[in-house]
Protein backbone atom coordinates (compact mmCIF):
# COMPACT_ATOMS: atom_id res chain seq x y z
CA UNK A 1 0.00 0.00 0.00
CA UNK A 2 0.97 3.61 -0.52
CA UNK A 3 1.17 5.51 2.76
CA UNK A 4 2.00 8.98 3.91
CA UNK A 5 3.63 9.86 7.23
CA UNK A 6 2.08 11.86 10.01
CA UNK A 7 3.81 15.05 8.89
CA UNK A 8 2.34 14.85 5.44
CA UNK A 9 -1.28 15.61 4.71
CA UNK A 10 -3.60 14.58 1.93
CA UNK A 11 -6.74 16.11 0.60
CA UNK A 12 -9.52 13.57 0.65
CA UNK A 13 -11.44 14.08 -2.57
CA UNK A 14 -14.49 11.97 -3.28
CA UNK A 15 -14.88 12.05 -7.03
CA UNK A 16 -16.37 10.07 -9.86
CA UNK A 17 -15.73 9.81 -13.55
CA UNK A 18 -16.82 12.95 -15.44
CA UNK A 19 -18.98 10.80 -17.69
CA UNK A 20 -21.29 9.99 -14.78
CA UNK A 21 -19.67 6.71 -13.74
CA UNK A 22 -19.94 5.74 -10.04
CA UNK A 23 -18.57 8.40 -7.74
CA UNK A 24 -15.49 7.68 -5.70
CA UNK A 25 -13.05 9.05 -3.17
CA UNK A 26 -9.46 9.77 -4.13
CA UNK A 27 -6.40 11.49 -2.71
CA UNK A 28 -3.91 14.14 -3.63
CA UNK A 29 -0.55 13.69 -1.97
CA UNK A 30 0.63 16.63 0.07
CA UNK A 31 4.29 17.44 0.46
CA UNK A 32 6.23 20.68 0.21
CA UNK A 33 8.04 19.55 -2.94
CA UNK A 34 4.94 18.22 -4.64
CA UNK A 35 3.20 20.72 -6.97
CA UNK A 36 -0.08 18.88 -6.32
CA UNK A 37 -0.04 19.96 -2.67
CA UNK A 38 -3.37 20.26 -0.87
CA UNK A 39 -2.84 20.76 2.84
CA UNK A 40 -6.54 21.12 3.53
CA UNK A 41 -7.61 17.59 4.33
CA UNK A 42 -7.01 14.41 6.24
CA UNK A 43 -3.84 12.71 7.41
CA UNK A 44 -3.23 8.99 7.67
CA UNK A 45 -5.03 7.89 4.53
CA UNK A 46 -3.66 5.40 2.04
CA UNK A 47 -4.44 3.92 -1.36
CA UNK A 48 -4.25 0.22 -2.19
CA UNK A 49 -5.18 -1.00 -5.63
CA UNK A 50 -8.42 0.64 -6.69
CA UNK A 51 -9.46 1.58 -3.18
CA UNK A 52 -8.97 4.54 -0.88
CA UNK A 53 -8.87 4.19 2.90
CA UNK A 54 -9.81 7.14 5.08
CA UNK A 55 -9.30 6.97 8.87
CA UNK A 56 -12.68 6.90 10.49
CA UNK A 57 -13.33 10.06 12.54
CA UNK A 58 -12.07 9.94 16.12
CA UNK A 59 -15.07 11.81 17.53
CA UNK A 60 -17.83 9.27 18.09
CA UNK A 61 -20.64 11.50 16.83
CA UNK A 62 -18.79 12.46 13.64
CA UNK A 63 -17.94 8.82 12.97
CA UNK A 64 -21.55 7.73 13.41
CA UNK A 65 -22.92 10.67 11.38
CA UNK A 66 -20.67 10.07 8.38
CA UNK A 67 -20.99 6.28 8.38
CA UNK A 68 -24.77 6.43 8.68
CA UNK A 69 -25.21 8.97 5.89
CA UNK A 70 -22.88 7.10 3.52
CA UNK A 71 -24.72 3.86 4.25
CA UNK A 72 -28.08 5.50 3.63
CA UNK A 73 -26.94 6.70 0.21
CA UNK A 74 -24.71 3.84 -0.94
CA UNK A 75 -25.79 0.74 0.95
CA UNK A 76 -29.52 1.24 1.24
CA UNK A 77 -32.07 -1.04 -0.34
CA UNK A 78 -33.43 2.16 -1.85
CA UNK A 79 -31.54 1.62 -5.12
CA UNK A 80 -33.34 4.55 -6.67
CA UNK A 81 -31.75 7.09 -4.29
CA UNK A 82 -31.07 10.13 -6.52
CA UNK A 83 -27.88 11.11 -4.67
CA UNK A 84 -26.04 7.86 -5.51
CA UNK A 85 -24.31 9.62 -8.43
CA UNK A 86 -23.16 12.52 -6.25
CA UNK A 87 -21.79 10.77 -3.14
CA UNK A 88 -18.74 8.45 -2.98
CA UNK A 89 -19.23 4.69 -3.12
CA UNK A 90 -18.76 3.26 0.36
CA UNK A 91 -17.68 -0.31 1.14
CA UNK A 92 -17.84 -0.23 4.92
CA UNK A 93 -15.01 -0.29 7.44
CA UNK A 94 -11.78 -2.28 7.48
CA UNK A 95 -9.02 -2.71 10.06
CA UNK A 96 -5.38 -2.23 9.10
CA UNK A 97 -2.46 -2.35 11.54
CA UNK A 98 -4.77 -1.83 14.49
CA UNK A 99 -6.53 1.20 12.97
CA UNK A 100 -9.99 1.42 11.38
CA UNK A 101 -10.70 3.01 8.01
CA UNK A 102 -13.64 3.84 5.77
CA UNK A 103 -13.09 2.02 2.47
CA UNK A 104 -14.05 3.81 -0.72
CA UNK A 105 -13.15 3.74 -4.42
CA UNK A 106 -10.08 5.60 -5.69
CA UNK A 107 -10.68 6.87 -9.21
CA UNK A 108 -9.30 10.38 -9.25
CA UNK A 109 -7.18 9.31 -12.22
CA UNK A 110 -10.29 9.98 -14.32
CA UNK A 111 -8.92 13.53 -14.27
CA UNK A 112 -5.45 14.46 -15.47
CA UNK A 113 -2.96 14.53 -12.60
CA UNK A 114 -0.78 17.11 -14.33
CA UNK A 115 -3.55 19.60 -15.00
CA UNK A 116 -5.91 18.94 -12.11
CA UNK A 117 -7.99 21.78 -10.65
CA UNK A 118 -9.75 21.28 -7.29
CA UNK A 119 -12.03 23.54 -5.26
CA UNK A 120 -13.48 22.94 -1.79
CA UNK A 121 -16.81 24.71 -1.27
CA UNK A 122 -18.44 24.70 2.16
CA UNK A 123 -22.17 24.64 1.54
CA UNK A 124 -25.01 26.24 3.50
CA UNK A 125 -25.80 29.40 5.44
CA UNK A 126 -23.90 28.20 8.52
CA UNK A 127 -21.07 25.79 9.26
CA UNK A 128 -21.93 25.05 12.89
CA UNK A 129 -24.54 22.79 14.43
CA UNK A 130 -27.18 24.34 16.67
CA UNK A 131 -25.67 22.50 19.64
CA UNK A 132 -22.31 24.16 18.96
CA UNK A 133 -23.97 27.57 19.13
CA UNK A 134 -24.48 26.94 22.84
CA UNK A 135 -20.80 26.25 23.55
CA UNK A 136 -19.35 28.67 26.12
CA UNK A 137 -15.94 27.04 26.57
CA UNK A 138 -13.15 29.61 25.94
CA UNK A 139 -10.38 28.45 23.61
CA UNK A 140 -7.01 30.13 23.28
CA UNK A 141 -6.14 28.30 20.04
CA UNK A 142 -9.12 29.74 18.19
CA UNK A 143 -8.31 33.23 19.48
CA UNK A 144 -4.75 32.91 18.19
CA UNK A 145 -5.92 31.74 14.78
CA UNK A 146 -8.41 34.60 14.48
CA UNK A 147 -5.77 37.07 15.67
CA UNK A 148 -3.51 36.01 12.80
CA UNK A 149 -6.38 36.23 10.34
CA UNK A 150 -7.33 39.65 11.71
CA UNK A 151 -3.87 40.94 10.84
CA UNK A 152 -4.36 39.98 7.19
CA UNK A 153 -7.90 41.34 7.24
CA UNK A 154 -6.69 44.79 8.22
CA UNK A 155 -9.58 45.52 10.57
CA UNK A 156 -10.61 44.60 14.11
CA UNK A 157 -13.13 41.80 14.59
CA UNK A 158 -12.14 40.52 18.04
CA UNK A 159 -13.90 42.05 21.05
CA UNK A 160 -12.17 43.75 23.97
CA UNK A 161 -13.26 40.90 26.22
CA UNK A 162 -11.73 38.33 23.86
CA UNK A 163 -8.49 40.29 23.75
CA UNK A 164 -8.38 40.57 27.53
CA UNK A 165 -8.88 36.82 28.01
CA UNK A 166 -6.98 35.88 24.84
CA UNK A 167 -9.66 33.31 24.12
CA UNK A 168 -12.94 32.88 22.27
CA UNK A 169 -15.66 30.26 22.12
CA UNK A 170 -16.02 27.86 19.22
CA UNK A 171 -19.50 29.25 18.59
CA UNK A 172 -18.12 32.76 18.25
CA UNK A 173 -15.25 31.52 16.06
CA UNK A 174 -17.54 29.72 13.63
CA UNK A 175 -20.11 32.51 13.47
CA UNK A 176 -17.32 35.00 12.76
CA UNK A 177 -15.87 32.78 10.05
CA UNK A 178 -19.29 32.54 8.42
CA UNK A 179 -19.91 36.29 8.51
CA UNK A 180 -16.44 37.23 7.23
CA UNK A 181 -16.81 34.88 4.27
CA UNK A 182 -19.66 34.51 1.79
CA UNK A 183 -21.36 31.77 3.86
CA UNK A 184 -23.96 33.98 5.56
CA UNK A 185 -24.63 36.13 2.50
CA UNK A 186 -24.50 33.63 -0.40
CA UNK A 187 -25.01 30.24 1.22
CA UNK A 188 -21.56 28.88 0.40
CA UNK A 189 -17.90 29.83 0.60
CA UNK A 190 -14.72 28.73 -1.12
CA UNK A 191 -12.46 27.18 1.50
CA UNK A 192 -9.63 26.03 -0.74
CA UNK A 193 -8.38 26.12 -4.32
CA UNK A 194 -5.72 23.91 -5.87
CA UNK A 195 -4.59 24.42 -9.48
CA UNK A 196 -1.27 24.00 -11.29
CA UNK A 197 -0.79 27.74 -10.72
CA UNK A 198 -1.68 28.13 -7.06
CA UNK A 199 -2.71 26.52 -3.79
CA UNK A 200 -4.92 28.61 -1.54
CA UNK A 201 -6.61 27.72 1.73
CA UNK A 202 -8.88 29.75 3.97
CA UNK A 203 -6.16 30.16 6.58
CA UNK A 204 -3.25 31.32 4.46
CA UNK A 205 -4.89 33.41 1.74
CA UNK A 206 -7.61 35.95 0.99
CA UNK A 207 -10.25 33.21 0.83
CA UNK A 208 -11.26 33.56 4.49
CA UNK A 209 -12.61 37.05 3.80
CA UNK A 210 -13.79 36.59 0.20
CA UNK A 211 -17.33 37.75 0.76
CA UNK A 212 -18.56 40.07 -2.00
CA UNK A 213 -20.30 38.39 -4.90
CA UNK A 214 -17.89 39.80 -7.49
CA UNK A 215 -14.91 38.50 -5.51
CA UNK A 216 -16.44 35.03 -5.20
CA UNK A 217 -17.03 34.93 -8.97
CA UNK A 218 -13.41 35.97 -9.54
CA UNK A 219 -12.23 33.16 -7.24
CA UNK A 220 -14.44 30.66 -9.09
CA UNK A 221 -13.02 31.84 -12.42
CA UNK A 222 -9.49 31.18 -11.13
CA UNK A 223 -10.48 27.56 -10.47
CA UNK A 224 -10.91 26.82 -14.17
CA UNK A 225 -8.04 26.20 -16.61
CA UNK A 226 -6.85 29.17 -18.59
CA UNK A 227 -7.24 29.18 -22.35
CA UNK A 228 -3.54 28.49 -22.84
CA UNK A 229 -3.77 25.46 -20.53
CA UNK A 230 -6.66 23.79 -22.36
CA UNK A 231 -5.84 20.89 -24.65
CA UNK A 232 -7.24 19.80 -27.97
CA UNK A 233 -8.73 23.16 -28.87
CA UNK A 234 -11.01 23.13 -25.84
CA UNK A 235 -12.02 26.32 -24.03
CA UNK A 236 -12.42 26.96 -20.28
CA UNK A 237 -16.03 27.90 -20.99
CA UNK A 238 -16.60 24.20 -21.73
CA UNK A 239 -15.47 23.28 -18.22
CA UNK A 240 -17.73 25.96 -16.74
CA UNK A 241 -20.66 24.69 -18.83
CA UNK A 242 -19.98 21.09 -17.77
CA UNK A 243 -19.87 22.12 -14.13
CA UNK A 244 -23.07 24.15 -14.49
CA UNK A 245 -24.84 21.13 -15.96
CA UNK A 246 -23.57 18.94 -13.13
CA UNK A 247 -24.73 21.40 -10.45
CA UNK A 248 -28.17 21.58 -12.05
CA UNK A 249 -28.33 17.78 -12.03
CA UNK A 250 -27.35 17.82 -8.36
CA UNK A 251 -30.15 20.23 -7.52
CA UNK A 252 -32.65 17.97 -9.25
CA UNK A 253 -31.34 14.97 -7.33
CA UNK A 254 -31.50 16.83 -4.03
CA UNK A 255 -35.09 17.90 -4.52
CA UNK A 256 -36.07 14.28 -5.24
CA UNK A 257 -34.10 12.73 -2.40
CA UNK A 258 -35.98 11.68 0.71
CA UNK A 259 -32.63 11.27 2.50
CA UNK A 260 -31.72 14.89 1.81
CA UNK A 261 -35.10 16.20 2.91
CA UNK A 262 -34.80 14.65 6.35
CA UNK A 263 -31.15 15.53 7.08
CA UNK A 264 -29.46 18.70 8.29
CA UNK A 265 -26.23 19.13 6.29
CA UNK A 266 -23.72 21.24 8.20
CA UNK A 267 -20.10 21.76 7.17
CA UNK A 268 -20.37 19.52 4.11
CA UNK A 269 -18.15 20.10 1.11
CA UNK A 270 -19.11 20.35 -2.53
CA UNK A 271 -15.95 19.22 -4.26
CA UNK A 272 -15.32 20.67 -7.72
CA UNK A 273 -12.80 19.05 -10.06
CA UNK A 274 -11.67 19.98 -13.58
CA UNK A 275 -8.60 19.45 -15.77
CA UNK A 276 -6.93 20.78 -18.92
CA UNK A 277 -9.23 18.70 -21.14
CA UNK A 278 -12.02 20.92 -19.73
CA UNK A 279 -13.92 18.05 -18.18
CA UNK A 280 -15.49 18.98 -14.84
CA UNK A 281 -17.56 17.48 -12.07
CA UNK A 282 -18.96 18.07 -8.57
CA UNK A 283 -19.54 15.70 -5.64
CA UNK A 284 -20.82 15.93 -2.08
CA UNK A 285 -18.42 14.89 0.69
CA UNK A 286 -17.71 15.35 4.44
CA UNK A 287 -20.78 14.29 6.42
CA UNK A 288 -19.38 14.28 9.96
CA UNK A 289 -21.85 16.94 11.16
CA UNK A 290 -24.79 15.70 9.07
CA UNK A 291 -27.67 14.70 11.34
CA UNK A 292 -31.20 13.46 10.85
CA UNK A 293 -33.76 16.19 11.50
CA UNK A 294 -36.93 15.62 13.55
CA UNK A 295 -39.04 16.78 10.60
CA UNK A 296 -38.42 17.29 6.86
CA UNK A 297 -36.37 20.39 6.05
CA UNK A 298 -36.83 22.84 3.18
CA UNK A 299 -33.13 23.68 2.75
CA UNK A 300 -34.03 26.94 0.98
CA UNK A 301 -35.14 29.20 3.84
CA UNK A 302 -33.09 31.23 6.35
CA UNK A 303 -31.90 29.65 9.56
CA UNK A 304 -33.31 30.78 12.88
CA UNK A 305 -32.36 28.97 16.09
CA UNK A 306 -34.49 25.88 16.45
CA UNK A 307 -35.61 25.36 12.83
CA UNK A 308 -32.53 23.25 11.88
CA UNK A 309 -32.49 24.72 8.36
CA UNK A 310 -29.08 24.69 6.66
CA UNK A 311 -29.69 26.75 3.51
CA UNK A 312 -27.97 24.19 1.28
CA UNK A 313 -30.22 24.86 -1.71
CA UNK A 314 -29.77 28.61 -1.30
CA UNK A 315 -26.03 28.15 -1.64
CA UNK A 316 -26.49 25.89 -4.64
CA UNK A 317 -28.72 28.53 -6.26
CA UNK A 318 -26.03 31.19 -5.73
CA UNK A 319 -23.40 28.90 -7.25
CA UNK A 320 -25.66 28.15 -10.23
CA UNK A 321 -26.16 31.86 -10.95
CA UNK A 322 -22.43 32.51 -10.81
CA UNK A 323 -21.62 29.63 -13.14
CA UNK A 324 -24.24 30.92 -15.57
CA UNK A 325 -22.45 34.27 -15.59
CA UNK A 326 -19.09 32.60 -16.20
CA UNK A 327 -20.45 30.52 -19.08
CA UNK A 328 -21.85 33.67 -20.71
CA UNK A 329 -18.71 35.71 -20.06
CA UNK A 330 -16.08 36.60 -22.66
CA UNK A 331 -13.51 37.40 -19.99
CA UNK A 332 -11.38 34.24 -20.19
CA UNK A 333 -7.58 34.41 -20.17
Amino acid sequence: PTRWGDRKMVYSAHVGAPSGAPSVEAVVCCGRKDPQVAAFGHGGVFVEGAFFYKPRPKARDRYENERRFLELICCSCESGEPLRAFVPNFYGEVERDGAWFFKMDDLLHAFSLRGRHIADLKMGLRTFAESEAQSAKPRADLFERMERMEERLGSCVLTDAERASRSMTKARWMALRDSLSSTSALGFRIDALLTPRAHLTAFDSRLFHTRARADVIAALRSFFPRRGECEGGSHPRQAAAALLARVRELRGALTRSAVFSRHELIGTTLLLVADETCRAGAWMIDFGVTREAPAPLQHDVPWVPGNREDGYLLGLASLTEMLQELVASDEWD
